[in-house]
């Protein structure tokens, strides 16, 4: 069952920083990846922005695109992934959130 991301904020993903997270590719086996980086911003009182950055091993390459992620405390869900770079550790990932706030009308 995947879960809806209206249930997560930057807060939730912050409480699972350096957690693992499994991302599922068409055919391939699931990769292995750490959240390394929560960046909130305020832009707007209706809008939130925040970033999430994620470590993945030098290879394979995840392709751009929504990738289905798998975490043991929250659950299934998918976002839209993109690789931004690549460091001594491995491939960086990111996925950007920018939308209304719930509590806005």
């Amino acid at each position: 069952m995947i879960t809806a991301l209206d249930n997560f904020n930057s807060q939730t993903f912050a409480e699972q920083l350096h957690s693992k997270f499994k991302v599922h590719l068409n055919q391939h086996p699931p990769v292995e990846m750490e959240l390394v980086e929560v960046e909130e911003r305020d832009t707007s009182p209706r809008i939130e922005l925040f970033f999430l950055r994620f470590q993945g091993p030098p290879s394979p390459l995840v392709p751009q695109g929504i990738r289905r992620f798998e975490h043991e405390k929250l659950g299934a869900f998918e976002i839209f992934i993109t690789a931004i770079g690549m460091d001594e550790k491995g491939l960086l990932y990111e996925s950007v959130f920018q939308r209304f706030r719930k509590d806005q009308k």
